[in-house]
């Protein structure tokens, strides 16, 4: 969590510690945060922050869908005030599926391919290759339901999963931005305790009113696309047959206006 590079005060000497910050070389250590939040702010009891076992590669590394689940179900969950609506990615450790949506994959053995379609009653040539057994399970691929959404909905709240690669929709990702920078730019001693003390003052630091905008950015971009996406249906597709046996349809390849057309 530091910049690359940075200004320094060449007014001070150079070994005073107010010239430069001290970077030391290497990933060092780092910690990794979970939260939930709504436009009034962090949901009390949903805040976790641990030391990370590694000091290299991404957060990914350092959570699981064990560790997750332990976490929405004895500190988001009962902290809910009230029925509610959770917005999730698509990361690995929300997506377990359940075992009833499993299918098989490229690396299942034949074997266990034949047992699930037998097991469904879906029918198959006994001399099929194991391809051929493959695209048969992915036509008939049972739809994709989820371990976390079960548990979500048997506290009586709802899911909302968003598309891949937008995180532009989860008013959180802004809100992990806001309290990296505030950490980039405040932290100078560089050790553990240091970097814990930075992350909750950048966790005080995100208010109700960060939070609130956050939000309203998250609206504004799904606005914008259904927005868009209204605008695309609404345009009629245009079907020109080239091959026609009438004669007198040459004009009709002539359209009267500058509008759209799908071909």
């Amino acid at each position: 969590m530091a910049h690359n590079r940075e200004w320094a005060d060449t007014t001070q000497d150079i070994t005073s510690p107010t010239y430069s910050r001290q970077v030391p070389p290497g990933e060092g250590e780092r910690f990794v945060v979970v939260a939930a939040g709504t436009n009034e702010g962090f949901i009390d009891g949903s805040y976790l922050c641990y030391l990370a076992k590694s000091n290299q590669g991404d957060y990914h590394g350092e959570m699981n869908a064990k560790l997750f689940k332990q976490w929405l179900t004895t500190q988001l969950l009962p902290s809910l005030p009230g029925p509610s609506v959770l917005v999730l990615d698509n990361a690995p450790y929300h997506s377990t599926l359940l075992e009833e949506s499993r299918c098989p994959t490229s690396a299942t053995k034949k074997a266990d391919i034949v047992r699930w379609l037998e097991q469904r009653r879906i029918s198959f040539r006994p001399s099929a290759t194991r391809s051929e057994l493959l695209l048969i399970c992915q036509k008939n691929r049972p739809e994709r339901r989820y371990e976390i959404d079960n548990n979500i909905r048997e506290w009586g709240h709802e899911v909302v999963r968003l598309p891949p690669a937008h995180p532009e929709l989860n008013a959180i990702e802004q809100v992990w931005g806001f309290m990296k920078r505030h950490v980039r730019s405040s932290h100078r001693r560089f050790t553990r305790s240091d970097l814990q003390d930075r992350l909750e003052e950048a966790r005080l630091s995100v208010t109700p009113e960060v939070w609130a905008g956050a939000v309203r950015q998250s609206r504004h971009f799904e606005e914008e696309y259904w927005e868009s996406d209204n605008i695309r249906e609404t345009v009629e597709p245009v079907i020109i047959s080239l091959a026609s046996d009438d004669e007198d349809g040459e004009d009709d390849l002539f359209l009267e206006s500058d509008d759209d057309c799908i071909l």
